[in-house]
């Protein structure tokens, strides 16, 4: 465009609606830094207002999840803290960009030589604070980190863990005191949108550990970022007699956590429990014949907060949606897709067909991101919007250490940081680190040029 300050030459009822075509983060912030008319009309509370309502039906949108945070194997070895006198040292968890993994499409594939960036790039000044913490949950901006405290009990237990949640987009940490009890068996992150009476937007967060006690009861204590306490839930619920936990597939969204569960009669996996943290309730839902017949399913959450369930049936993926309205039987779920991933796969998997060894690892319901392990292969990205895979080439990444998707809520990016791609008005120091850091979390993802 010539001028920035000139409107483009349509109709004004079809500028107005072309931003509402677009569900893509990255393509409405580019549009937004194209001039001021794109710009200050996307700003418009109205607008973000629509399209929050309208993001929440929407399917996939792969340009969510920006990457991954990960600690690096070698960082993370068990003897190597000793060695570093120097405590300066940074040794926090590493990022890789979804824009920088290489794409694979059969048997070819670029090797991903750029190196990874670290935690600290975005968070300044970080030293030895979070050397050796590791990437457990992430949820809309923010991420949690762990770490088990050196201290330990006479029989060599871990007294307690060392918390920190993150905000790689603001560059805000908090540190989060200890609770009182030993490590819990999962960790969960629920994130809020707040808004003032001027307002204006902010987020706030909870923190929730779960420790599951005999296999069944469930114990709860939950930190508020707007309290800054620990607080223990009420009530210990029970899991259905004769049920087990899964507890390798959770999946936390809304306010409840669910997790699989199977059947200790017939040994398969039978439904899905889900923990309400308000009211410490349990509630149940069949699962589909096709997944208790299945080993290895993953749970995720989609965007509008209903459960979707992964299956992997020899090299087809198929997609499971829960409808709330047609009750809590198997018959309540949808088949929502069958996806054949042959052509997508190495040239020796698809060749070996069903005695290939293709196992779900991660589930991200929002983007639609799968990660895979593909033995003698390795870690793979594979997208349900658009079918691309990726490798995860990087070579002190593997399925045994800590990789963390980190997704955002871009709509809550757009309206708490006013845009950060504009460039229009004079920007505080602030204003601009915040739009460093947004471009270097989306990478080639978006234009580094901004409007000026």
């Amino acid at each position: 465009m010539e001028d920035d300050d000139a409107a483009p030459h349509l109709p004004m009822d079809i500028l107005y609606k072309i931003p509402t075509h677009i569900s893509d983060p990255a393509s409405l912030a580019r549009l937004a830094s194209s001039c001021k008319f794109w710009r200050n009309l996307i700003k418009d509370p109205a607008f973000l207002e629509r399209l929050r309502r309208r993001h929440r039906d929407h399917g996939f949108t792969p340009s969510l999840l920006l990457g991954f945070f990960y600690q690096d194997k070698k960082r993370s070895s068990s003897g190597l803290w000793k060695y570093y006198i120097d405590k300066t040292r940074c040794l926090a968890p590493s990022f890789m960009r979804m824009s920088e993994l290489s794409h694979f499409v059969g048997s070819k594939s670029a090797r991903n030589a750029i190196k990874p960036l670290s935690l600290e790039t975005f968070i300044p000044d970080l030293g030895a604070s979070l050397n050796f913490y590791k990437p457990i949950a992430s949820q809309d901006n923010f991420l949690v980190l762990r770490r088990q405290s050196e201290v330990a009990t006479p029989n060599g237990q871990a007294l307690n863990d060392l918390l920190c949640v993150c905000n790689p987009l603001t560059g805000e940490t908090f540190e989060i005191p200890s609770h009182r009890y030993v490590p819990p068996d999962h960790y969960a992150l629920f994130v809020t949108n707040d808004v003032n009476i001027y307002g204006c937007m902010s987020q706030s967060f909870q923190l929730t550990g779960i420790w599951i006690k005999k296999g069944d009861r469930f114990i709860c204590e939950c930190y508020s970022s707007k309290t800054g306490t620990w607080t223990r839930s009420q009530g210990v619920p029970h899991l259905m007699h004769g049920l087990y936990l899964v507890s390798s597939s959770a999946t936390a969204s809304g306010g409840v956590i669910h997790w699989l569960c199977g059947s200790w009669k017939q040994m398969s996996l039978t439904h899905v429990a889900t923990l309400h943290i308000g009211n410490m309730e349990l509630s149940y839902l069949e699962l589909p014949p096709e997944a208790k017949r299945n080993k290895a399913p993953v749970l995720g959450s989609s965007a509008d907060g209903g459960i979707l369930l992964l299956i992997v049936q020899g090299l087809q993926m198929l997609l499971w949606k829960h409808s709330n309205a047609l009750g809590t039987d198997s018959s309540s779920w949808v088949l929502s897709e069958r996806i054949d991933m042959r052509s997508s796969l190495p040239q020796r998997v698809a060749t070996l067909g069903i005695r290939a060894k293709v196992r779900l690892e991660m589930f991200r319901g929002k983007s639609g991101t799968v990660v895979l392990w593909i033995d003698e292969e390795g870690l793979f990205v594979f997208s349900l919007s658009d079918r691309s895979m990726r490798r995860i080439d990087s070579a002190h990444v593997t399925k045994k250490y800590f990789l963390c998707p980190y997704e955002i809520d871009w709509l809550s990016c757009l309206a708490i940081t006013n845009l950060v791609v504009d460039g229009s008005l004079s920007l505080d120091a602030e204003r601009q680190k915040t739009q460093g850091r947004w471009r270097t979390l989306m990478g080639r993802n978006l234009a580094t040029n901004g409007a000026s």
